[in-house]
């Protein structure tokens, strides 16, 4: 975001930047909650438990925690404050969420495998606008990746006011006009509106 601040007769644009928060240890402990959350989605991910495996999956999540910590607290706050964004995240849904989106997943892969193997080959891309304006960064970057990480659907842009998205098929496309993970990933977010309906646009 750029804005115009009086500079008298230089004319010159400044870019404004958001406030700063610290830095050092102090940002080490304010990213231990995002680190954590990283860590257990490599656990996840990769179903090692070897020391080498541990140490290179909590080093992973030390260095992405310290590089894009700082987006999470990008304002308007998730929560209470930008200083602790992951304040405002209900857990109980997350933890019911993840399992939702891995059954979805593995739906959505059984549907492309059932593409490829069709003789016909039977797909029909289009391009899905959906104007769903997401209440902070947060919220906005957990809704693309889930979007994206289910198959046969990839966001191409995003901004504060929604989103566009391929579609390979009219069943994707019908997918995301019900909006079931729109209204899932908003009720993560104790700031978002869990009865927003997304406006959708081909």
């Amino acid at each position: 975001m750029r804005v115009q601040t009086p500079t008298g007769d230089s004319g010159i644009e400044r870019e404004a930047r958001p406030p700063q928060t610290g830095g050092g240890w102090r940002d080490v402990v304010r990213n231990l909650p995002f680190t954590g959350v990283l860590f257990a989605f490599w656990l996840i991910l990769s179903g090692e438990f070897d020391p080498f495996h541990l140490l290179v999956g909590a080093a992973c999540a030390v260095t992405v925690a310290a590089t894009t910590g700082r987006l999470l607290r990008l304002p308007p706050a998730v929560g209470p404050s930008v200083a602790h964004p992951l304040a405002g995240v209900s857990w109980i849904r997350f933890l019911t969420y993840l399992p939702w989106l891995a059954g979805q997943v593995v739906r959505a892969n059984l549907h492309v495998v059932g593409i490829v193997l069709h003789p016909r080959l039977p797909i029909d891309p289009c391009l899905v606008r959906l104007d769903v304006p997401a209440p902070h960064t947060l919220a906005r970057l957990t809704l693309t990746n889930s979007i994206t990480l289910t198959p046969g659907t990839v966001t191409l842009d995003a901004d504060a006011d929604g989103y566009l998205v391929h579609a390979l098929t009219t069943r994707s496309a019908a997918g995301l006009e019900q909006g079931a993970t729109i209204r899932r990933v908003q009720r993560l977010f104790t700031a978002a509106a869990p009865d927003s309906s997304p406006v959708v646009e081909r």
